[in-house]
């Protein structure tokens, strides 16, 4: 690209200096020839009648016409050798003794080549009443000619000698344009190669810095969109291989070992309770590609209905843990969503409450406040909490905290999936609605969602 803009400028360039060296040449010479031609003129009227004056003079002495033609011819020779030496060459023709082909009228002024000359030839008759004399002016202009064209040879020499460092000019100051696209165009290759790490240099305020700018965050967010899909990869093999693990010694045990009814109903339930836990993960990713980009179908909720309903749902998980749910709401709040996804959102975020809680001690609050446009839902436990380093991912699919905890039941008494809060982000995105956490080892976590009332 660089190269196709240096030669098409440059072409250009040079197709704009050498058509202006010509245009100057030529209008200079033009005007040179004009005014050698207005002197030559000038030049011829003095001579006219300068010549005139001494013909008259001639004339008037009444001498025989035979002598008076000689005394002219005289007479003009000694004008032709004082104008000789200025290049200038004179000649008389009396039409009355001399035929000529034209004989003007008016002073005529033309421009001749002879050999290797250039003249400037003005014919015209002398003053009255000697018009049949017709005076031939020959200026030799050659030397003019001459100066004129060193000129234009030097203005030539000069239009190459710049074009040249033209050129190096334009290949260095394109080389600096080009530059920063060359550095993008490298980390771009880098980046598509995987090489995420790249940047590219920031100097100065200009748009190539703001391009280098967005390219930066670009980059970064390709890179964490990277290091995201890696770590799904990683979190997702780790949660499948535990199950196939037990499903496949299950598998082999049953297979090789001689056993009871009550232990092939036993492993037969182990087999199922594995099967179920991925089922539950298929089912938790089929989940998250259909909330992506999705458009829920929105209606009035009535927060203190939807709380009921909730806390009706958790009764077994609440009393196996010897939990409690208290729901804050008045009766006249309302959100408006889809209400299925939002009841889920709630049950997610309140089993990972009851999870997190000591058994016999977990308090859970489930509150709802309106403000002037929008309401905030809150849901707060007394539990184990989250630690500062871990807030940033818990959005993860298949994200632990606690990578030495087993894998827990959820509301319905199945292995949960490692999804929770991964799918009620999608939720509250999918609603316009802001999900915040926060969390203090030992002090408990508060999860809160903001939904706007429009």
């Amino acid at each position: 690209m660089r190269l196709r803009t240096f030669i098409s400028t440059y072409l250009l360039f040079i197709c704009i200096l050498f058509a202006s060296v010509s245009f100057v040449s030529v209008h200079m010479t033009n005007s040179q020839i004009n005014m050698l031609k207005e002197t030559s003129a000038g030049r011829f009227q003095t001579i006219t009648s300068s010549l005139a004056r001494d013909v008259a003079v001639l004339w008037g002495r009444h001498v025989e016409p035979a002598y008076f033609y000689d005394a002219v011819d005289s007479l003009v020779r000694g004008y032709a050798r004082y104008y000789g030496r200025h290049n200038i060459y004179i000649s008389l023709t009396n039409t009355e003794l001399s035929w000529l082909a034209h004989r003007p009228e008016l002073p005529e002024i033309s421009t001749a080549h002879r050999e290797q000359n250039r003249f400037i030839n003005i014919m015209g008759p002398l003053p009255a009443p000697f018009g049949h004399f017709v005076l031939e002016y020959n200026h030799d202009i050659t030397g003019n000619v001459a100066d004129m064209q060193n000129i234009q040879r030097v203005l030539l020499l000069a239009a190459i000698v710049f074009s040249i460092v033209a050129a190096i000019a334009l290949h260095f100051i394109l080389a600096s344009i080009f530059r920063p696209l060359s550095i993008v165009a490298t980390a771009s290759k880098k980046i598509a190669d995987g090489r995420f790490g790249e940047r590219i240099p920031i100097k100065g305020k200009n748009e190539l810095a703001n391009v280098a700018i967005h390219f930066n965050k670009m980059v970064a967010h390709l890179e964490e969109e990277a290091l995201s899909k890696q770590q799904f990869a990683d979190n997702f093999a780790h949660e499948i291989r535990t199950p196939l693990t037990s499903i496949y010694g299950y598998a082999q045990y049953m297979q090789k070992a001689r056993l009871s009814e009550e232990e092939i109903i036993e492993s037969a339930g182990y087999i199922l309770a594995e099967a179920g836990h991925m089922s539950n993960v298929a089912n938790s990713l089929l989940e998250l590609a259909t909330l992506r980009n999705y458009a829920p179908a929105k209606s009035a909720i009535i927060i203190s209905k939807l709380f009921a309903d909730i806390n009706q749902t958790l009764e077994s998980p609440l009393r196996e843990n010897g939990a409690e749910l208290i729901c804050h709401s008045g009766d006249d709040i309302l959100i408006y969503g889809q209400q299925d996804l939002i009841r889920s959102l709630l049950l997610n975020l309140c089993t990972n409450g009851i999870k997190a809680c000591a058994q016999g001690k977990g308090k859970i609050h489930l509150e709802a406040v309106a403000h002037s446009n929008f309401v905030t839902i809150s849901v707060t436990d007394n539990g184990c909490g989250i630690p500062a380093e871990s807030l940033a991912k818990i959005y993860e699919p298949f994200y632990r905290v606690d990578k030495s905890r087993s894998r827990e039941l959820d509301a319905a008494g199945k292995s949960g999936a490692g999804l929770g809060l991964t799918l009620c982000k999608q939720i509250a995105e999918a609603h316009n609605a802001e999900i915040s956490v926060q969390s203090s080892p030992g002090l408990g976590t508060i999860v809160k969602i903001k939904f706007t009332t429009s």
